[in-house]
This record gives C-alpha cells, structure tokens and sequence, in this order.
C-alpha cells in the first residue's frame, strides 16, 4: 500500500545559485545543484517581512496537516528572485507498518525523545526494529548509526534494556537501531540448534540503507554490536558484509569454526572483543557447543588485519571489590588499514554485559568495573570507514554527486572510477530499480518512479549511497 505524506521544504538561495534544503526529515538534508529558472512542476511562494530589499525576504515552512510550531527562516544574499523555490510533494511509497513510526517522528515540526517501533519488509518477511534519536538531533545533521543486537531468545527491547544504550546515544548525540531477529535468534553461521536461517547479512543491510535515507545518517559511521548471538552476529557482518562498519564489537559472542574458518573481510573494520572467563554459555577457552574461544577470535582478527601478535597489557582498576571480578585490556594495533583489534578479558565475569541493571540480563557473575556500552562507544567513536582501508585500495571514494537533484524525470551521476552497478530503493527499503552505471558520468532515467525519496546504493563494497528526490 503506497502513501504519500505531504511535506512543505525550505531553500535557502545565495548568491551562487545553490540552494539547501532545510531538513523537515522526510526529504532529508541535501546540497543540490544550481538551478536557473522556475521549473515546471514548481510551487513558488515567498513573502517579506519589515523591508523591501531581497535580503528581508523569509519563508515560513511548517508539514502540511499538522498544528506544530512554523519555523521561519530568513532568505539572506537573494539576488534579483523574489520568490523562492518550495518541492511541496515528497512522497514515500510505505507499508502500513511503517507508516506509523514515520507519521510520528517527522510530521510534527517540533519533537522530543525519539524511541520508535518499526518495521520493514525484507525477503517476503516483516523485519520489526526499535530506533532511538537523541534530542539533541536536529535537521540536516549526520549522526554515526550504532546496530545493537540481541541475544539467543532475547529480543530488541530486552537488549535496549539491558545494554542501556540510549543513555549513551543520548549523552554522545548518534542514533541506536536494535533490531529483531527471526524467532528471536540470528543466522550467525554456526549451525546451532535454534539458529535462525534468515538473510540476516542482507537484512541488516537493508535496514541500515533505510535508516540512512529516514536520518541522512553518515555513511562513513555504522557500526555493530551484540550480546551473545548478537555478537556472533555482528562478527559475520564484519567478516562478510560489503558494506564498510567503521567497527564492531561482541559482548559473550565470538564464532563459530565454521565462521572463524569462512571470515574473509572486505574492509579492515577494528574489533572489540568483551568476554567474561567464567562464561559458561559461551566459553572464554571455547568448546564444541559454542564454537572457538575469546582469544582464539582475537587471534583470528589479529590474523586477518596484519596486527602485532604480542599485545599491551593493561590492567584496569578495579572500582567494585565487591562484583568478584576484574577487567584485563589487551590492546593490538597498528594493525592494516588504521584498525586495531582489543580485548577485554573479564576475569571472574559469566554471560552478563558489564555494568548491566537489567535484572535478567544474563547468566551468572556481573562485572561493574565497567560498563560495556560505553566501552565500545569509546571504541567506536575513534574509527570512521573514511579512515580504514581495505588490503587492495581505500575506502575513500570519489564523491558521488547527481544532478539536477530533485528531478522530474532524468538524473546524471558523477564521481563514478569504474562502470558500477547499482540499486535503488524506496523509503520502506524495497528495490526498485537496478543496473549499471558507466563512467565518468551516466544518466539514470526515473520517469517510471512515482515522486518520493529514494536511495541510490552503489554495489562496489564501498557503501556509497546518495539520496535522490524525483517530484
């Protein structure tokens, strides 16, 4: 079911021709193309406040259908235009299920915390997802993306609760996503009883091209981490994933052999491994029910990103004489590409995420010397997929640019090193269109998609998107 959400836009026209839309977050943040003269299709609407210079003029922009507050924005250095450019139908093709959540974070002008229940389609599957948005989010920002999956039988709200990651996305100003597995397990590739057989890979994937077009959300900064089977999972993506996770990290989750022996890593993504040595679970020395051990994994990613094998030991203070364990960071860097691989042993620690409250979060002894998520978000944060490498080439890329952008009809891409191709998807992450694109430039015809905001994804394992509008 198709449904459009009509949205006002504000442009903001300087002396150079160029025009920035004010984000209302459905049509997102974007730098388009100089334009020239009114196009057809185009509303064009302006009024002066207190003057008759040009420079007075301002524009006032609230979503159509709503009673929240008008911003008004003033429109300074207009030369010679008296009336600006407003691309009044940006509509998104949505399902039923995720229609919702959209209605409720974008069409109010004004908005608090953000803690969103959704959904999208994937291979015939409804995929659901909670989102949080610190409230410090404002329009035309790209905030990093931080995944945080659940573990075997856990669920994406157990995990909310347990890892307290929206308390560090609030104080730390990115966008949590935690999605559901099938059946509460993920396709972790390790034949586990219970194991999930979904296109979790793919899935994940998906959602990330979906939550990069609803935020305008920095490409360059997506990252994964899990509990248990999440960690697991979030190992896989690292290791097979054409998309660039500028890190993961795993909390009680390391790999299958069969995994361990398969990982081929397209880009040189840091590793953070947190593993208590009295996890009976999944084991710290490893076993034939939980695959290969803590260190062992470590070893494989020290392995696979060139890192020194001899580690820097640090003991880290033991702040709670009373959680009957203590924490050892083993540090492994520089390794290829600008990673770096970490360990954090924690001795005496079961099946638990560190500094947890979460009543049942795990399995046995909880460290409280540390908290785990804001351990990995200080991991995170120091790594970016603009600044690692594959073993082959950069991850830096030409700019990919498109103009016009919004267009009626036709679009022409630049920035392309190679004849590429690509998909495009709709705002609830359906594929609807697929090809090739040539080089240096190439024109994409859009005259058979309906007006809305689409995502343009390059599938050349650099992870370059670009949102485009057709009206």
């Amino acid at each position: 079911m198709n449904m459009r959400i009509m949205i006002k836009n504000t442009y903001c026209v300087n002396t150079w021709g160029r025009s920035s839309i004010l984000d209302t977050r459905v049509c997102y943040s974007e730098l388009i193309a100089p334009f020239g003269n009114p196009r057809e299709g185009w509303q064009w609407k302006a009024r002066k406040r207190g003057g008759t210079t040009s420079a007075d003029l301002q524009r006032t922009a609230r979503p159509a259908g709503t009673k929240g507050r008008a911003h008004t924005f003033p429109i300074a250095h207009v030369a010679r235009i008296s009336e600006l450019p407003s691309l009044n139908n940006c509509s998104i093709p949505m399902t039923k299920t995720l229609l919702l959540p959209f209605l409720l974070l974008f069409v109010t002008s004004q908005r608090s915390t953000a803690q969103t229940n959704a959904s999208i389609e994937f291979d015939g599957i409804t995929r659901n997802h909670i989102v949080y948005v610190p409230t410090s989010y404002q329009p035309g920002q790209s905030l990093p993306l931080v995944f945080v999956l659940h573990g075997f039988t856990q669920s994406a709200e157990a995990i909310m609760n347990v890892s307290g990651f929206n308390a560090v996305a609030e104080a730390n100003n990115f966008i949590v996503a935690y999605p559901n597995g099938v059946g509460n397990a993920w396709n972790t590739n390790s034949g586990f009883p219970g194991g999930s057989t979904a296109n979790d890979p793919g899935y994940i994937d998906a959602l990330a091209d979906v939550l990069i077009t609803e935020f305008g959300i920095d490409s360059n900064r997506v990252y994964s981490c899990g509990f248990s089977a999440g960690g697991f999972m979030s190992h896989r993506l690292a290791c097979e994933s054409t998309r660039c996770f500028a890190a993961i990290a795993s909390v009680s989750g390391t790999m299958s052999n069969t995994a361990s022996d398969a990982c081929a890593p397209q880009n040189s993504t840091p590793v953070m491994q947190i593993h208590g040595t009295s996890d009976f679970v999944v084991s710290y020395n490893g076993s034939i029910f939980s695959g290969v051990g803590a260190e062992d994994v470590i070893d494989r990613w020290v392995d696979l990103l060139a890192c020194p094998t001899e580690a820097v030991i640090t003991l880290l203070p033991d702040l709670d004489p009373n959680d009957n364990s203590t924490v050892e960071r083993r540090d492994y860097s520089p390794c290829d590409g600008n990673a770096a691989v970490v360990l954090l042993k924690v001795n005496g620690g079961g099946h638990q995420w560190p500094g947890s409250t979460a009543a049942l979060g795990g399995i046995g002894n909880i460290n409280r010397d540390i908290v785990a998520s804001d351990e990995i978000w200080d991991f995170f944060q120091g790594y970016s997929c603009a600044g690692i490498t594959t073993g082959v080439q950069s991850v830096q890329q030409p700019l990919l640019a498109a103009w016009p952008n919004p267009t009626r009809d036709v679009i022409t891409l630049t920035g392309l090193a190679k004849p590429t191709a690509y998909d495009l998807f709709d705002g609830a992450g359906r594929a609807v269109l697929s090809g090739s694109v040539n080089v240096p430039n190439t024109v994409l015809d859009l005259h058979v998609l309906d007006a809305g905001c689409y995502l343009l994804k390059l599938a050349d394992g650099s992870g370059r998107t670009l949102r485009l509008m057709k009206y």
